[in-house]
């Protein structure tokens, strides 16, 4: 009964640690979108361009995103196909996020990248590609699969919708601002990576518990 109460308080420490940062990353990406309206990286340039720190900010969370997605996938067996899809998901998405870049080059230029990332990723869930519905399987049944789907509901729908231009003409009308339209559809893309970026971290770390207490038992 005593380690019953020792496990569940420590349950819930670790839950309330998790509030506590989640929640001030969560508060965090205000300060940034708050940073590029008073202080944009470009001076005398319309704000919330793809040159700002709201732009940078989503892009590091992808690479995060991708990192700890492809770390799970390689340091876990057999179940590594789905996590190493994620894995691919996000680095198309960052291939996409950088196509200001890549444009410099050419027009559609970020294709490139993005398709020899789509090859890549492809053959290694398709050679992984046995394990691939129980490892889906597994990850759906966790509490990060609907992190996850939030995040990218959030990212991929409303925040394409919420950005609509017709939506903020008619709010404005006359007085209508582009920048206000971006960074109300900036900032919800961003506080949705940060939701995918949490649920790649709890995946993660849920992968390398059962790692752990699988060579235990093997020992």
């Amino acid at each position: 009964m005593m380690q019953t109460n020792q496990i569940e308080k420590s349950f819930v420490r670790g839950a309330i640690v998790k509030i506590i940062i989640y929640g001030s990353l969560v508060a965090g990406i205000n300060l940034i979108t708050l940073a590029d309206a008073l202080w944009p990286l470009i001076e005398n340039t319309k704000k919330f361009t793809e040159i700002s720190y709201t732009e940078f900010t989503q892009e590091i969370l992808l690479l995060l995103t991708a990192i700890l997605f492809w770390i799970t996938g390689t340091r876990t067996h057999p179940n590594r196909s789905f996590a190493l899809l994620m894995s691919g998901v996000a680095a198309l998405a960052l291939c996409r996020e950088f196509d200001f870049l890549c444009d410099c080059v050419f027009d559609g230029c970020w294709k490139i990248p993005a398709m020899m990332v789509f090859i890549g990723f492809g053959y290694l869930v398709y050679r992984y590609k046995d394990n691939f519905i129980c490892d889906a399987a597994e990850f759906i049944k966790r509490p990060e699969s609907g992190i996850l789907l939030c995040g990218f509901l959030t990212v991929f729908v409303f925040s394409r919708l919420f950005g609509c231009k017709i939506l903020w003409e008619s709010v404005m009308a006359d007085g209508y601002i582009r920048c206000v339209k971006n960074a109300a559809e900036e900032g919800l893309e961003l506080l949705g990576y940060l939701f995918i970026a949490f649920a790649a971290v709890e995946y993660y770390l849920f992968k390398k518990n059962n790692e752990k207490q699988f060579k235990s038992y093997i020992e």
